[in-house]
């Protein structure tokens, strides 16, 4: 019995779309989009995923090549639909190219910094939200399936467990280039969330002492600040606190954060946006004496070590055996994918 046909990913990444242009398509998707546009025919099934890399839809679909991309669109808010059919560097995958583009993904193959640690729990909380919101059958079940299998598989070949390879860590050596953590000893992070940790982790590694936690989740936060022995501060009070700090470091999503008319903030260094869409923009404008750092600054820094190439071997030999025995709708493990029980 041969894998599902009719699967498709459309999408954008950090390789060739701006960061400005994946942040509208973020900020316009919504939380209904999957229903929506499975509710106005855009395909038979829809799993969303988003990103600091990337904006992706995975679909199955009676259509083929480019006409998907179109259908698609038309069934998209007319905002949307637009902003994708302006966006630079969309591409698309069918079939088993679906298969090997998602393994990829889930694996930290096509990540900004290789093998980071979140994406794979990043995918397999889209298709659990997705399947919450009805978009999925057995075409996506059986390539989420397969593709996390592989994904978790080839991981542990290439070693990309081992350590914290992640945007956070990353963001935070090339923070410390801009301004050393000694130097620094008012930092705030705001978000309490793997990223935020890995940035907090790291930067503590590099010399910081304390540092200020403040998050959306008031448990999460005074988690975080318990294990750095730093200092929690109320969600209501990050801006007033804010103005006092040297370093403010943002890795939440949700757009722009409200700072009102506080006017500038004069003790302000260095300021680190992780978010998609940005939520530090207007602090930046406010205070062009600071310096910043966001994802696509993040980005140009980012290269593959001689070192990775070997993991990166490792890891696309497992995907090459998952991926044949995908094409015949068989796991490792024997079974056949396509009866696999949700």
């Amino acid at each position: 019995m041969k894998s599902p046909e009719g699967i498709f990913c459309v999408g954008v990444d950090h390789h060739t779309t701006p960061l400005a242009v994946r942040e509208s398509l973020v900020a316009l998707a919504g939380d209904r989009l999957t229903p929506h546009l499975i509710e106005h025919g855009g395909a038979e099934e829809v799993v969303y995923l988003s990103t600091c890399n990337r904006v992706e839809i995975y679909g199955r679909s009676e259509f083929r090549g480019p006409e998907i991309v179109e259908i698609l669109r038309r069934a998209m808010p007319h905002k949307l639909g637009f902003a994708w059919q302006e966006a630079r560097g969309v591409y698309l995958h069918e079939g088993i190219a679906c298969w090997r583009h998602l393994a990829e993904v889930a694996t930290g193959l096509r990540s900004m910094v290789m093998g980071e640690g979140e994406i794979l729990a990043q995918v397999r909380t889209a298709y659990q939200s997705s399947r919450e919101l009805g978009g999925t059958r057995k075409g996506m079940h059986v390539l989420f399936q397969s593709c996390l299998r592989a994904a978790r598989a080839a991981r542990r070949m290439a070693g990309f467990g081992q350590g914290d390879p992640s945007v956070g860590r990353c963001a935070a050596e090339v923070a410390s280039q801009i301004l050393s953590f000694p130097e620094s000893d008012r930092i705030m992070i705001l978000g309490s969330g793997h990223t935020a940790r890995s940035f907090a982790l790291a930067a503590r590694d590099g010399g910081m002492k304390s540092c200020f936690i403040s998050s959306r989740s008031t448990e999460r936060a005074q988690l975080l600040a318990r294990e750095l022995k730093g200092h929690c501060v109320p969600w209501e009070d990050w801006a007033s606190t804010a103005f006092s700090m040297t370093m403010l470091v943002s890795a939440l999503s949700g757009g722009e954060l409200f700072w009102g008319s506080r006017g500038s903030l004069p003790e302000l260094r260095l300021m680190v946006d992780l978010g998609v869409p940005r939520t530090l923009t207007q602090l930046r404008q406010s205070n062009p004496q600071a310096s910043s750092l966001d994802l696509e600054e993040l980005a140009k820094r980012s290269e593959v070590q001689p070192e990775a190439l070997g993991a990166i071997h490792r890891a696309e030999e497992i995907l090459r055996k998952h991926e044949s025995l995908f094409a015949w709708g068989r796991s490792l493990e024997g079974k056949e994918t396509l009866v696999e029980k949700e």
